[in-house]
């Protein structure tokens, strides 16, 4: 049976697109059909960190098909075999300013986006698809956690990302998740306290899932290459495979 999750942070600067791109080649590593859809049309980050493992030479996007200039099936990009990352299929953003310009001066149905991501599901055979988010809360955000078994809210432990986590747990909430994976990002080595675990915890009314440390090696990466297959055995990995488990396996509810 399939499965959508959904990753997502109140604030910008979090590795939330870093996480849900490490997240689909772990899971496709594993076995799965995955599809990754970024539906930050305003800020969208996914096809430059996937760079040149995926073709995509006729150049469609999320943004191209909620206007009616293609089928979602058209911006979904395999990546290429020879990357290692067989299994994964990624679907951009925007395919540049045009296609965030049109959506502005046209708008769009929202219907369109779940009816979007049920169809990948069908025509891909898709055991996940993962929805990327734009920070915050828009209609692209909202829908995608509107349609998700699953919510991954990645965060860091200051009072800036903490002030949005009441707001953050009650949309969640009133839009169904109960299934929802608190991820703590970018920790230095040895900060993370009882008293900092509970502050997060407090905050976001559930346990911390995943404590994603602050890795170094990543700058040294600039980009070229994504983190989990350079560094397979990095304990950032070993968080990121702390989620995967969440998510599959277990419900973290929300506490009432």
């Amino acid at each position: 049976m399939s499965q959508i999750i959904t990753v997502h942070s109140y604030r910008g600067g979090t590795g939330k697109s870093s996480t849900a791109a490490n997240l689909a080649l772990l899971l496709a590593s594993g076995g799965r059909r995955v599809a990754l859809v970024d539906t930050d049309i305003q800020t969208p980050a996914l096809d430059l960190m996937f760079g040149d493992t995926v073709p995509m030479t006729a150049r469609r996007s999320l943004a191209d098909y909620l206007v009616g200039h293609c089928e979602i099936e058209d911006a979904a990009y395999p990546c290429r075999d020879d990357t290692g990352h067989d299994g994964v299929f990624l679907v951009p953003a925007r395919s540049g300013a045009a296609g965030i310009n049109e959506i502005m001066g046209r708008g769009y149905d929202v219907g369109l986006l779940r009816e979007g991501f049920d169809r990948l599901i069908d025509l891909l055979a898709l055991d996940v698809l993962l929805l990327d988010t734009h920070a915050g809360f828009n209609n692209e955000t909202v829908t995608a956690m509107a349609s998700s078994d699953a919510l991954v809210i990645v965060t860091r432990a200051d009072r800036l990302d903490l002030a949005g986590a009441a707001e953050t747990m009650a949309l969640a909430g009133r839009l169904g998740c109960v299934r929802v994976s608190v991820a703590l990002s970018m920790v230095p080595d040895g900060v993370v306290d009882d008293r900092m675990r509970e502050e997060v915890e407090s905050a976001y009314a559930t346990g911390i899932t995943a404590v994603l440390p602050y890795a170094p090696e990543m700058a040294s990466l600039a980009g070229e290459r994504l983190f989990s297959p350079a560094y397979p055995h990095h304990p950032l990995v070993a968080g990121y495979r702390r989620i995967i488990s969440a998510v599959s396996n277990g419900t973290t509810a929300i506490r009432r």
